[in-house]
This record gives C-alpha cells, structure tokens and sequence, in this order.
C-alpha cells in the first residue's frame, strides 16, 4: 500500500452530530488512551487535504477542529441521520474523492483511510458514482471514501426520505475493501470501552 502521502488529494469529514443514546455521553469527546474519538479520526484523516467535522454543537468540536487544522460545519439536517451528514460534508468537498468517518473507531489509521482512497481512484470509471467500503463478515457503511460527485444523488436521498448511509450505497458501484479489524472496531456502549 502507498503511504499516505502518494494519494491524491481528498477531502476527509468526520461525522461527530450523532445522539450517542447507547452511550449516554458524546462518544466524541470520549478519551481513550488520553485523546478524545474526534481527534483520533481527524488524525486517521491527517492525508486529507481538506478536513472537516460535520454537525455537533459542543464548543470542544470547535476546538478539536482547530487544532487539527480542520473545519468545523454544521449538519444542514441535525438530528436526521447520517446521510444528511454525509450530503453536507459532500456538498463542501474540494476533491474528487470524499472520505466519512465516524467519530467512534478508536483504531483507525491513516493506512487504512489510504486503502479506501486508493480503492475508489483505482477502479474503473462507472455510471454510478463509486464508493469504497470494509467489508469482513459484513459490509461495514462507514468509513466510506466515495465519489464527491455523489453530493447532489445523497441529497436527493435525503430528501426523498431516506436516512441511512446504506441507501446511498444501493445507487453507487461499490468497491468490497477487506476490512482491518481495528478499523471497523467502532464504540457504541460502555461496554465496548
């Protein structure tokens, strides 16, 4: 695999507006081994050249951002799901290819993101927009490197009434990338700590 910095440019987002109900605390500002999720995902997206943190409102995402030298944007549907999310990181994008992380896997790296990125440029142009995902058992939805192109048809998804990732993968020519098992290995619960 080439190192991160032989990618293309790309756009990273990471999605940190969610409810985290099962956690009962915002699983972005959740410290594992001394950093908080969102900081451990901006750094897996260290190889974008645009970085974003889509939706929350916590001041900390503010400055996470900062720091990271990402931007911090509000969802343009908070509270509706991630697809909204992942419309508005596309529709901000500066590159052709988009990489969505969510906020909750502790484990992911830069070489990782870099498979994603690397599966998408790499395949043959499609008449759908093209999406790479991990797959092992399953087919994992997020993270996702896809096709900035694929802005308006997650809009239009979303307005149709869709709310789950999943639904813009039914319209996208995805790529099956063999899954680390850290990288998909996401926080939900206590439990999982």
């Amino acid at each position: 695999m080439a190192a991160s910095e032989d990618l293309p440019q790309f756009t990273g987002a990471v999605l940190a507006g969610g409810k985290s109900q099962r956690m009962g605390t915002d699983k972005a500002f959740i410290e594992v081994g001394g950093t908080w999720l969102i900081t451990r995902a901006l750094e897996a997206l260290s190889g974008a050249s645009q970085r974003l943190i889509v939706g929350g409102t916590d001041p900390k995402l503010v400055k996470a951002a900062s720091a990271a030298h990402a931007q911090h944007v509000a969802d343009r549907w908070p509270g509706e799901g991630p697809l909204g999310a992942v419309a508005t990181a596309l529709g901000l994008a500066n590159h052709p290819v988009t990489v969505i992380l969510p906020c909750d896997l502790p484990a992911i790296k830069v070489d990782d993101v870099a498979a994603l990125v690397q599966a998408v440029r790499a395949a043959p142009p499609a008449a759908a927009p093209l999406a790479a995902v991990f797959t092992d058992e399953r087919r994992h939805y997020l993270p996702l490197a896809v096709d900035t192109s694929a802005a308006a048809l997650a809009t239009r998804l979303f307005e149709s009434g869709q709310r789950a990732v999943a639904s813009l993968l039914d319209e996208a020519a995805v790529i099956d990338v063999p899954a680390p098992p850290l990288a998909v290995a996401d926080i939900d619960s206590p439990e999982d700590l």
